[in-house]
């Protein structure tokens, strides 16, 4: 068993380095993407290494909140680890504040003893028992512009003009999308997972196979919580391995299966009180960490999973 994963960044070298030692070991791989906006001479010498390898200048995606852009920063991690070795057998999505609850050892055991499970979880926005004001955010259309020509503010500022041009019309986005004449009911989870390596294979050769699909997304809110999710969904081969939620949608947390995160008010930012609240989870990893706020707190679960 090889496991590749693959983390976003754009602060932080320090915590990032510090991530990738916690899950370093011979049988992980780390492919990592740097906002094209940031610098990224600070994470490469944080983080060098022959098994950390960073998305090159021609891969790397000006990244805006909310837009398909974290979409595609995801897909291009996830064809690198493919393209890299037949032996990766799992795929993690991590951000770089991100941290390992459980040791090494018992996230490979984990692995071993589930090999076809898909650590994705996911809500389906066209159903019923989702209320009518849960679904109303995915209805929203939001472009987003990337030229060359202008300064990431400037297009930020454009696409904020016609996302309010789409609002005055009425625009809005189904809660579907249709794939080679099938209707594809629209998945809701969490930008953190797992995938087994088929099931990441099959969700890079959709996205670069069906143009109605990158289309569906790209003017979509929010589409790295849904995408990928709407894709192992409306596979029949991978649904069943997936973690389906029933029932009224529920806090974003709980659509995280490997994480713990606390999203209320704001996401938190943990620190050293909040030790057995982390250990008590479950979870496999928590978000987020600071080297600001958190490096005592890092410094204890380190310990932790030292005798995990």
């Amino acid at each position: 068993m090889k496991i590749a994963y693959c983390i976003s960044a754009f602060s932080d070298p320090t915590q990032l380095a510090r991530l990738i030692r916690a899950l370093d070991g011979e049988d992980s791989e780390f492919f990592v993407h740097i906002d094209r906006k940031v610098d990224v001479r600070p994470f490469t010498e944080a983080c060098a290494a022959a098994n950390v390898h960073f998305l090159g200048p021609q891969e790397r995606v000006n990244v805006y909140w909310g837009t398909c852009s974290q979409v595609e920063f995801q897909m291009r991690m996830l064809r690198k680890a493919l393209d890299y070795s037949p032996h990766i057998s799992h795929l993690f999505m991590l951000s770089g504040q991100d941290y390992p609850l459980w040791s090494n050892r018992r996230i490979r055991q984990t692995l071993e003893a589930q090999p076809t499970q898909e650590w994705l979880a996911g809500i389906c926005l066209e159903s019923d028992e989702v209320t009518e004001r849960d679904k109303q955010m995915y209805r929203r259309q939001r472009p987003q512009t990337d030229f060359a020509w202008l300064s990431p503010q400037w297009n930020d500022r454009l696409s904020k003009l016609w996302r309010r041009v789409l609002k005055w019309t009425h625009r809005q986005q189904p809660l579907h999308l249709t794939v080679e004449g099938r209707r594809w009911p629209l998945f809701k989870g969490s930008d953190y997972f797992c995938l087994t390596r088929d099931l990441a294979a099959h969700v890079v050769g959709q996205w670069a196979a069906h143009a109605e699909i990158r289309r569906y997304f790209a003017r979509s809110f929010a589409p790295s919580e849904t995408c990928i999710h709407t894709i192992a969904f409306n596979s029949p081969r991978f649904a069943p391995h997936c973690l389906l939620r029933r029932g009224a949608y529920p806090t974003l947390a709980a659509l995280t299966p490997l994480h713990c995160i606390d999203y209320v008010p704001v996401i938190r930012v943990w620190r050293l009180d909040d030790m057995d609240r982390l250990l008590a989870s479950g979870k496999m990893f928590g978000r987020k960490f600071t080297t600001a706020a958190s490096t005592p707190l890092l410094d204890a679960l380190q310990l932790q999973r030292d005798h995990d």
